[in-house]
């Protein structure tokens, strides 16, 4: 806060001459004088700078007839003084000595605003002691005291989270009336994890706000309740201060953000083909999405669908993948898929989750035994070449049957009984 002061400081008195005219000579003192900062908080050191001027031009010495008149502003001291709430450290400047026409001179008095000082205006007062025919200048300057504080406002921090990485931001208000620097906020909780752990927010000017935005890791924390708080420290001029500390109970769930759905399973002998969607059910795009078989004991990954690369998949979306295994151990009942992603930051994060192959865990499951499928696919055509064998036999018998039939009516036809006989002239039978 800079003021500007014109003082008119008669350093020579006005002197008359021969005849009616009257010359009056006038150098002019001006003071001008800035704060730092422009307003204190209760327990704040700050600086004073009076800056003194003196306005006259031309000459040190201005000749008037015979009289010879000096330019020059002589300064023997200059002090400040406080009050009951404000304490001057750097009280008083001796000797300051002459300052010339269009010289300045700069006096800095340190200020402590008392750790009980009220909120409003608080006057010092500063002295000027002139030498020679320099008059003496008192002058009261006003220091601004407020109390009023930076605020952390988590608005849109929400009160459930699940083991997942999200981004959450809140709100740094500067409700005083000037600027505040240098402003770093601050997020705390027990088991949980911040990106970045501090976030530099910068300057805010007065009545303004900015905000400050971090990446929320809970995908190791414990399930239940826990406390999350946000601190903001920031410059008042030259001095520190810290905000109040802003807090909130946030309830985790043990539920990973990324959630397999439509699993179909496939077996055929002990290979094992696994398909479905992975959807994004956090409030945070994850970004190189890779699902993959975990090689663990009894469970071999196969390819080309040991592992399948998804990419992004934005939060509310989904994505279909599709996984090969052989399973060499009748103890494994499920294949762990290992998935991988990046969060926001960039920072790697892997899960694991487990496919269940119980026929009764609620997937599409169908079986086609490999290891069994020769005998299997032999008794199979066996069945079906002796049916068609059977078939064929029963027409071949069926038609032999038949042809067997008719032999037989044709040689009852041959055979007459003894009272008829034929006229083989009139080819009549004659009983």
């Amino acid at each position: 806060m800079i003021k500007l002061i014109a003082v008119a400081m008669i350093l020579l008195a006005t002197f008359s001459f021969t005849g009616s005219a009257t010359t009056e000579i006038r150098p002019t003192l001006t003071l001008d004088y800035s704060i730092e900062p422009g307003v204190f908080m209760p327990g704040d050191v700050g600086t004073i700078a009076v800056t003194l001027s003196n306005m006259a031009t031309g000459e040190i010495y201005v000749k008037e007839d015979d009289e010879t008149l000096d330019m020059n502003a002589y300064i023997a001291s200059a002090s400040l003084n406080g009050n009951s709430e404000l304490e001057i450290l750097d009280t008083s400047y001796t000797d300051i000595g002459l300052l010339g026409p269009g010289d300045s001179l700069k006096l800095t008095f340190n200020v402590k605003v008392l750790d009980n000082a009220t909120t409003g205006v608080h006057f010092v007062d500063l002295t000027i002691v002139g030498g020679s025919n320099m008059y003496d200048l008192n002058y009261r300057i006003p220091i601004k005291v407020d109390d009023r504080n930076v605020k952390v406002i988590m608005s849109n921090f929400p009160s459930t989270l699940m083991n997942e990485v999200s981004t959450i931001s809140v709100d740094v208000v500067n409700r005083r009336p000037n600027d505040v620097t240098s402003v770093i906020v601050t997020p705390y909780a027990e088991g949980m994890t911040f990106s970045p752990s501090d976030y530099f927010v910068g300057s805010i000017p007065k009545g303004n706000k900015s905000t400050a935005t971090f990446t929320f890791n809970t995908m190791s924390s414990e399930e239940g309740n826990t406390e999350v708080t946000f601190t903001s420290s920031y410059f008042n001029g030259d001095n520190l201060h810290y905000s109040n500390t802003a807090s909130k109970e946030v309830r985790i769930i043990k539920q990973s953000p990324l959630v397999f759905t439509g699993i179909e399973i496939e077996s055929s002998g002990n290979k094992y083909t696994l398909s479905g969607d992975l959807n994004n059910f956090g409030i945070t795009d994850a970004k190189n999405v890779m699902v993959s078989i975990e090689d663990t004991e009894g469970i071999e990954p196969l390819q080309p669908y040991a592992n399948y690369f998804i990419g992004t998949l934005e939060a509310d979306d989904f994505s279909s993948f599709e996984l090969s295994a052989r399973v060499t151990s009748q103890n494994v009942t499920s294949i762990p898929i290992i998935i991988e992603f990046r969060d926001p930051d960039n920072a790697y994060t892997a899960i694991t989750q487990e496919i269940s192959l119980d026929t009764t865990s609620g997937v599409s499951y169908s079986s086609n035994n490999d290891e069994g499928s020769s005998l299997g696919l032999w008794l199979g055509a066996s069945i079906i070449v002796i049916a068609i064998l059977v078939v064929i036999g029963y027409s071949w018998k069926k038609r032999k049957d038949d042809e067997n039939e008719d032999d037989q009516g044709a040689d009852e036809e041959d055979e007459l009984p003894d009272d008829v006989y034929v006229d083989e002239e009139d080819d009549e039978i004659i009983e």
